[in-house]
């Protein structure tokens, strides 16, 4: 993504010559003619550079600095100034400034700072990337899956994890969507501070605003006691509301009104408090759909909505299956001595389409650990229902591709020699270690890959 520069200043022809010379460079801009309004753009808009002039009426560029190095670390600053040896200078730098320029401005000036400027997020990244690269073998975090979709959400969880913009998760129940809000903060600036879950769906609309905001002592019957609101015990970390959607609609404004101001008023009080986390939701509805029945506030929507990940269901990344079913063998059987999985009972996982995603898968690999025979997991360890739908689809389901092929012919040999490789290997006319390495391919081996517990 090209790097984008939020230019502050308050005489429009600088910002014009400004933005010219930048976009000239391939870089995105955004224009602000005071740092109010500034601060306003880096709360709803990714900003990767700031270029600011220190001297304009209201707020200073010192003190859009300040600001900036505050709540959002991750944003370079480069300042202006008409007097670019007096101190005004020296302390923006001191202060955390990556660069500062004199007026009057001159191009080539300006080229090099930005050129500097660029090459060295670029290298961040890279290191970032090359970081990332070790932690996604398996999966990130907590998360599971090295499918082309899954690494898709790990790039997207490292690019918002080190900033402070809202995030809406969207995906079916039991995809994991509380997982990646985890895991943006844990890889997060705030990692050190609370990450505060909160089920909207599952408080009455009374509880809900108690628990979302506090309420002072006699605000309603029974409140005996202050209570500070999860929104504002997070502090400095994350708070992650869970199923969204089903916030009341009523308190959906004051929800709003919190996260555009930055303060919250506790129930029965006049006082505000500074809001200083970092709001994450999550829903399985369809929130435009919602807006349309006149359930869900659309402006809420936008403003939650500045970075948007989706969930894929496990149908849609099915090779992703043979590394969860080892990871959660290795969570769940740790005591029963169940090592693996037989060929056969892999198949019927594979073919099922898996309406209630991993949640769904994890419960079953726990339930046949409980209820079968070790070392391996067999078809008669599986749910039955899931045996005969999985099965249904298995039989209609024509060959797509040269694997398929390939797979159900492996398939077919291991049954005709009882489970024995080597003879399997005979029967399709291939070699021992091409058999062995087929296997593991396709998620057949009964002893599995080896997958360590994410750190």
């Amino acid at each position: 993504m090209p790097t984008t520069v939020l230019i502050v200043d308050d005489e429009p022809s600088a910002r014009d010559f400004c933005a010219e010379v930048l976009e000239e460079m391939g870089l995105l801009t955004r224009t602000a003619g005071d740092a109010r309004l500034a601060a306003s753009i880096l709360e709803t808009q990714a900003i990767d550079v700031v270029l600011s002039d220190v001297h304009m009426p209201g707020a200073t560029g010192i003190e859009l600095l300040r600001t900036i190095r505050t709540r959002f670390p991750e944003t370079d600053v480069v300042v202006m100034t008409g007097y670019g040896t007096i101190p005004e200078a020296v302390e923006a730098v001191k202060l955390g400034a990556y660069d500062y320029i004199s007026k009057p401005l001159k191009p080539d000036d300006l080229r090099r700072i930005f050129r500097r400027l660029v090459e060295k997020r670029e290298l961040a990244a890279e290191n970032r990337l090359l970081r990332e690269q070790v932690r996604t073998q398996q999966g990130f975090g907590q998360l599971i899956g090295n499918s082309p979709s899954m690494r898709a959400v790990y790039e997207l969880v490292v690019k918002v994890a080190e900033r402070r913009h809202p995030v809406l998760i969207l995906g079916e129940s039991g995809t994991g969507k509380e997982l990646v809000a985890r895991a943006i903060h844990t890889y997060g600036p705030s990692r050190d501070k609370p990450f505060v879950p909160i089920d909207c769906g599952a408080l009455s609309a009374s509880l809900i605003e108690s628990e979302l905001f506090g309420h002072v002592r006699g605000a309603f019957t029974g409140a005996t006691q202050a209570r500070p609101g999860l929104l504002a015990e997070a502090k400095g970390g994350t708070v992650f509301l869970d199923e969204i959607g089903e916030l009341p609609i009523e308190l959906q404004s004051k929800l709003l009104r919190a996260l555009q101001e930055r303060e919250i008023r506790p129930l029965g009080s006049n006082e505000r408090r500074p809001l200083e986390a970092r709001v994450i939701a999550a829903t399985n509805l369809d929130l435009e759909e919602a807006i349309g029945k006149g359930t869900f506030r659309k402006d809420l929507y936008f403003r939650l909505n500045v970075v948007s990940i989706h969930m894929p269901p496990l149908r849609e990344r099915k090779s992703d299956i043979p590394t969860l079913v080892h990871f959660f063998l290795e969570r769940h059987a740790t005591q029963e001595g169940m090592t693996g999985i037989a060929p056969e009972a892999m198949t019927c996982l594979m073919a099922y389409d898996w309406p209630g995603n991993v949640r769904e898968l994890e419960n079953c690999i726990q339930r046949a650990v409980a209820l079968g025979s070790p070392p391996l997991i067999q078809v008669k360890d599986l749910p039955s229902s899931l045996v005969e739908r999985a099965s249904a689809r298995e039989e209609d389901a024509e060959p797509r591709t040269l694997e398929d092929l390939e797979r159900r012919a492996i398939l077919r040999a291991l049954e005709a020699s009882g489970g024995d490789r080597l003879r399997a290997a005979k029967l399709l006319g291939i070699g021992k270690t091409t058999i062995y390495r087929k296997l593991k391919e396709y998620g057949l081996d009964p002893a599995g890959p080896t997958v360590s517990a994410p750190r």
